[in-house]
């Protein structure tokens, strides 16, 4: 109260002394002009007259002037400021100073306005401010370093629990080692993920995170890729539907799909999880504008979720936050997925979305403008009538308003749509040419009456979740396809594929992929050596090992491998220079120089082509895989048959008949990535065709009722003496004659492992 008195008492007071000035200059001004009317009237008082002439010119000047001063008094007086409060301001911006001492001494100076002080007192607490900052920089680069370095050796163990637990999980186990090893494995891919999403934060902070720019067409990219979540929705009873614009199937994109990929699968993650069961989650991807060299595609996750309350959606986007961070949350999680998402859509140009309403969803949009050149696809289809029955439940949801929208994209397409049972029963023959019916809640009978009515002259695809799998297996062999939500273009496009093909699907390609090659594994990681040697044995590849770079050196010396794989980071000797010692040796021995392949967690931008530019021939980033290393392989050897005194195109390893047509297509696929080759008998005719005209090495075959034709079918396999393994149900009777040298016989619910291991005995044969 005192310094604004003080402050209020000087205002009055220079107040008063120009209200006195003012008054002094009008009273000489009154004055000098009086005086001068009355001198004028006597000649005689000439000096008095200049005297008064003068003190009228002052008194005008200094009017004037006051005045002037009054009017432009925003110029000549600044406004005074409170010097306590502008100061109080600044104590409580600085007020965070670490010494707190400091801090008192400028609450006293203060108070007692000692000025001078107070300025040297400020320009040392922002000299200690700018030091604090700095430090804070280098702890933040710090912070980023170490992020990045325990990612990768974090990386290195998660690799070795991944990789055993995919070979234990194909092993023979019971039920309850199974789902423990099931358990270890989804929680090493969760942590996985964790270390992937730290060390990306880590790059995107330190700046090394790099945009790649490749050419790929959005349809094809992302459907498979998409399509994988439909598991995990699936688990909750989420209805999961995809739109993908049949309008973008016309265009080669210029942009980085996998990190357009790792947008979406922090979306669709976070959609999953914050969404309850029952409830539904649309990714769509639609074409927005197009100019001659660019398009704009707009990426939009919509969920009816928890949602998120106004005060809360910035929070989002912020490290290790989520919506929810009390300790009672229902959702766990670190908070990082939507921070990535968010700097990435920014590095690819784009700006990240977000509409929520809390209790009702959410949804996550951003559009990005890419490079374009319009590359038509060529159709294989014919101008053909298709008539859809969606069951009435399953109407008005998305899923069934995309399938009706994919089937009108194709222009050879003519749609009827049928939306009673009614109407689909009734219809005419003449109407339609191929039948779809799309079911969420399976009514066996009413799909059998369909069948009935339209089987014998038309084409009928089952459209259903895959939930309902084990619900049609008897009913499967009636429908000429069935194809199992998410419903996607492709999968629209490859049904009516089939279907002007008569049903007739072109044979896999079958992919040999065994090598007679010699590898030497040089890699520190004990547990990581086993996994590349057991996955390099399944492509037919022995393996040694070396513990570092050096002891792999001498190796090398000794003996002549066909290719070597090297680890990069190791103790004694690293990959690069064992690398160099290798090509020296190479050189002066006048070698053909063997292929070497670097194995690394290193997967920053620049990191291959350092080690291609240090001598290396190939690069696989870790974790392990074997599809990565059967790529780099192919790169310098090709496969050779197993089998190499029998190379006819009609050899096979396997025959293969199953009763469900959709069973015999899953167990071939099954039995093609562990290496076989596999001819499908579509049907009884068509079996006994292939085993009168084909050679095989092994028979998997349903076993049938007894009959003449089987006793024929059992005839051959007696005299041929082929290997035949006979899969049984409760329905058939295994007599002596089903078991004996050549013959097996396996329950048909039993695992792929234990089918596996029992065709590994049999080939043996």
């Amino acid at each position: 109260m005192t310094n604004k008195w003080q402050d209020k008492r000087l205002e009055i007071i220079t107040l008063g002394i120009f209200i006195l000035l003012v008054l002094t200059s009008l009273f000489f001004l009154y004055t000098s002009y009086t005086n001068y009317s009355l001198l004028s009237a006597h000649a005689d008082s000439s000096k008095t007259l200049v005297h008064q002439i003068i003190m009228f010119i002052s008194g005008s000047i200094l009017f004037l002037s006051l005045f002037i001063v009054y009017m432009k008094r925003n110029y000549f007086f600044i406004e005074k400021q409170n010097d306590s409060l502008a100061l109080e301001n600044l104590f409580e911006e600085i007020k965070f100073s670490s010494d707190e001492r400091k801090i008192e001494q400028f609450k006293q100076m203060l108070q007692e306005k000692n000025h001078t002080e107070i300025y040297s007192l400020i320009s040392n607490m922002i000299i200690e401010l700018q030091t604090s900052k700095k430090l804070t920089d280098q702890a933040n680069e710090t912070k980023t370093l170490f992020l990045s370095n325990m990612s990768h050796e974090i990386r290195t163990p998660i690799t070795g629990i991944l990789g055993f637990s995919n070979f234990l999980s194909s092993s023979k186990l019971d039920n309850e080692q199974k789902d423990f090893v099931n358990i270890i494995r989804k929680s090493s891919e969760d942590l996985l993920g964790l270390v992937n999403n730290i060390l990306d934060i880590s790059k995107i902070e330190s700046g090394q995170l790099y945009l790649t720019k490749n050419s790929f067409n959005i349809v094809s990219e992302f459907e498979n890729f998409i399509d994988m979540y439909a598991l995990d929705a699936l688990e909750k009873e989420i209805d999961f539907s995809i739109w993908i614009d049949p309008e973008l199937g016309s265009f080669s994109i210029q942009s980085d799909a996998e990190k357009i990929k790792q947008i979406l699968t922090n979306l669709l993650s976070n959609a999953i999880k914050f969404t309850n069961n029952g409830g539904e989650i649309e990714l769509s991807i639609k074409k927005n504008q197009v100019n001659d060299e660019n398009i704009s595609v707009k990426f939009m996750v919509k969920d009816t979720g928890i949602g998120i309350e106004d005060e809360q959606k910035q929070q989002v986007f912020t490290l290790f936050n989520q919506a929810d961070n009390s300790d009672t949350r229902a959702y766990r999680g670190v908070g990082l997925g939507l921070t990535i998402a968010n700097n990435l859509v920014k590095m690819l140009g784009g700006n990240l979305e977000l509409e929520s309403e809390l209790n009702k969803g959410t949804t996550f949009s951003f559009i990005l403008n890419m490079q374009q050149k319009f590359d038509p696809k060529k159709s294989v289809l014919k101008p053909m009538s298709v008539a859809l029955y969606t069951q009435k439940e399953l109407q008005k949801k998305t899923s069934n308003q995309h399938l009706l929208a994919y089937l009108s994209s194709f222009e050879e397409v003519s749609l009827t749509y049928f939306k009673t049972f009614v109407e689909c029963k009734d219809a005419s023959l003449n109407s339609f040419e191929t039948l779809y019916v799309h079911y969420d809640e399976i009514n066996v009978e009413e799909l059998k009456r369909i069948v009935a009515q339209y089987s014998s002259e038309k084409q009928i695809v089952l459209l259903t979740k895959l939930s309902n799998r084990d619900k049609i297996l008897d009913i499967a062999p009636i429908f000429s396809q069935i194809i199992y939500e998410p419903i996607t273009l492709p999968k629209v496009e490859k049904s009516l594929e089939i279907i002007v093909n008569n049903n007739k699907v072109a044979p896999l390609e079958i992919k040999e992929n065994h090598f007679d090659l010699k590898a030497l594994i040089v890699e520190d990681n004990h547990v990581n050596q086993k996994v590349i040697v057991h996955t390099l044995k399944t492509l037919g590849i022995e393996s040694d090992t070396a513990d570092n770079g050096e002891i792999g050196v001498e190796m090398f010396r000794k003996k002549i491998y066909d290719i070597v794989f090297m680890d990069i980071q190791m103790p004694v000797m690293n990959g690069v220079v064992a690398t160099k010692h290798i090509l020296e040796y190479e050189k002066q021995e006048h070698l053909d120089h063997t292929p070497i392949v670097a194995v690394t967690t290193n997967t920053l931008e620049g990191d291959r082509d350092l080690y291609l530019s240090s001598g290396m021939d190939e690069y696989i980033p870790k974790p392990i895989a074997m599809h990565k290393f059967l790529n780099v392989i192919k790169q310098f050897y090709a496969p050779k048959e197993k089998n190499s005194l029998d190379n006819s195109s009609q050899n096979r390893d396997i025959l293969l008949y199953k009763k469900t047509p959709t069973e015999g297509k899953i167990l071939m696929t099954m039995l093609n990535k562990v290496g076989y080759r596999v001819d499908l008998a579509k049907s009884r005719e068509e079996l006994y065709y292939k085993m009168n005209h084909d050679r095989y090495k092994l028979f998997l075959l349903d076993k049938k009722s007894a009959n003449r034709e089987d006793e024929i079918l059992m005839n051959k396999i007696s005299e041929d003496k082929i290997p035949t393994l006979f899969f049984m149900d409760k329905k058939n009777i295994v007599t002596a004659d089903d078991l004996n040298t050549h013959t097996q016989v396996m329950h048909t619910t039993s695992d792929f492992s234990d089918l596996h291991e029992q065709v590994e005995k049999m080939m043996a044969l």
